[in-house]
């Protein structure tokens, strides 16, 4: 709980400060009011704080929950801001601003998790290619490989990695899978339909995938 007498969250659940030992104001107006002093003077941790004591105090406070969303997207904690507008939304399609709200803290939410894939990506690649510089014939490396680069829709880097797969498995039908569907993204697709086609032939329809290679060899004819 956030004392106004210590001017501090004490990090206290109990009805009393650790600190200075007075009661807890829990007038979820009073956070609100000094949450927004907090974000007027550009102190928007204090006013996160406030805003998130007030949300607990009043879970009906929609100013409040407008507030806190607004903080949390300017300290980019924009999928918990997306949180408190969908609470408001719930209650009041209505809400002035809402959904222009939403929409700026989805877009930061997107950014930040295209930061986060493409340092994963990175990192992903990197394991995958010293797996292949310790054992170069590790196939479900070198076929990881491959899917990496398709996924990212590089479909010319993943083909040399799904060759080199099948060298090693040439009777695999995952890997003819993939494979067409490189040339498939290449648009390359007479190489596309052998792959796929050869892929059917040495899989069966127990196999998990054989609809998407059913799927693929409709498309490609």
């Amino acid at each position: 709980m956030y004392c106004f007498d210590c001017n501090t969250d004490t990090g206290d659940l109990s009805e009393c400060c650790s600190i200075c030992g007075k009661p807890f104001d829990k007038d979820p107006d009073r956070h609100f009011k000094y949450g927004m002093e907090a974000m007027a003077a550009g102190d928007i941790d204090k006013a996160i704080i406030l805003f998130r004591e007030c949300a607990n105090l009043s879970p009906g406070h929609s100013s409040c929950r407008y507030n806190l969303g607004l903080a949390l997207s300017l300290t980019d904690k924009c999928d918990e801001a997306i949180k408190h507008y969908e609470a408001i939304l719930c209650r009041d399609p209505n809400y002035p601003g809402i959904y222009t709200a939403l929409g700026q803290a989805s877009f930061g939410s997107y950014l930040e998790h295209i930061a986060g894939a493409e340092s994963s990506r990175k990192q992903m690649i990197e394991f995958l290619m010293r797996a292949v510089e310790q054992d170069p014939d590790d196939v479900d490396a070198l076929f990881s490989l491959g899917n990496v680069y398709i996924a990212v829709g590089n479909a010319e880097t993943a083909l040399p990695w799904l060759k080199s797969a099948l060298r090693i498995q040439p009777n695999s039908p995952a890997i003819y899978f993939t494979i067409a569907k490189a040339f498939k993204m290449l648009k390359k697709k007479p190489e596309a339909s052998v792959m796929a086609r050869k892929s059917m032939q040495l899989s069966s329809p127990n196999d998990p995938f054989w609809e998407d290679i059913k799927r693929l060899v409709c498309e490609l004819q």
